[in-house]
């Protein structure tokens, strides 16, 4: 069955009855093995893809979640020759490469994809993207069948790469109803249907387990402690993936109460 069938199977069967969507086949291979992780041993590149919160807009160093997550990747693990790839670079941190774009849309980003892909072939891709598309009016339903094409330029570009999809946290405008808001948290509820469709190398993380809308500084981007517990679920989404002399070292939690790994990271 072809991605774009499976993804339409899964949002019909989501809206109509909320099935746990992990039921659903996988890459059209029912009973394939499990992939082996990413090997990490000789260079990790990965790719941050997304909006203005992958820019790191509204951090105090421009980094955003980047240079938090380098902090674990480097200094804590000792194992990892990380490397962020893109062709945009902010901030002020030891890797400043990404593919942020400020403003942009979903379907802004897949026509784009093939070029990025082939010129520099990440292992792993943090995409958190849809905050824009329901800020310009588009519906949940809208913003789902495009993050359905996103997802399948990529794996379709990139054969082998592994992709970790952020779930987005409500922009707040003073109120937590007003119509972006509430789309995005439709959105947030197919986005299990999503991954699912998508198959084994994409995997769901729940950022908004771990950032509240409160921490939206300016109704839409985090601050610096946001973009810290952003890494941090980022991490913990991705550490699973990945294999390095046989170790994986956590790191210090840096979330005031703990979120179990269920809550945070899903396929």
């Amino acid at each position: 069955m072809k991605f774009s069938a499976r993804l339409a199977a899964a949002l019909a069967a989501a809206a109509s009855a909320a099935v746990i969507v992990a039921t659903l086949p996988a890459s059209g291979a029912e009973g394939s093995p499990a992939l082996p992780p990413v090997d990490a041993s000789q260079h990790l590149r990965i790719m941050p893809l997304g909006d203005s919160i992958t820019a790191g807009v509204n951090s105090p160093t421009g980094d955003g979640y980047r240079d938090e997550l380098y902090q674990f990747l480097v200094p804590v693990q000792q194992l990892y020759r990380t490397d962020y790839v893109g062709s945009q670079t902010s901030g002020t941190g030891a890797d400043r490469n990404h593919e942020g774009h400020s403003g942009w849309r979903i379907d802004q980003l897949t026509p784009l994809v093939p070029g990025w892909m082939a010129t520099y072939q990440p292992d792993i891709i943090l995409l958190d993207i849809g905050t824009n598309d329901a800020r310009q009016g588009a519906t949940a339903d809208v913003m789902a069948q495009r993050m359905g094409d996103l997802l399948d330029a990529v794996l379709t570009a990139a054969p082998s790469v592994r992709i970790v999809v952020g779930d987005l946290v409500p922009n707040r405008y003073g109120t937590y109803s007003d119509t972006a808001s509430v789309e995005q948290q439709r959105f947030n509820r197919l986005l299990p249907s999503i991954v699912s469709a998508a198959g084994p190398r994409v995997t769901l993380a729940h950022v908004s387990a771990a950032v509240t809308s409160g921490q939206l500084t300016d109704g839409v981007h985090p601050g610096q402690v946001g973009y810290r517990y952003m890494a941090w679920v980022w991490w913990r989404c991705m550490a699973p993936l990945l294999v390095a002399d046989g170790a994986t070292r956590w790191g210090l939690d840096p979330l005031p109460v703990p979120v179990p790994d269920d809550r945070l990271c899903s396929n």
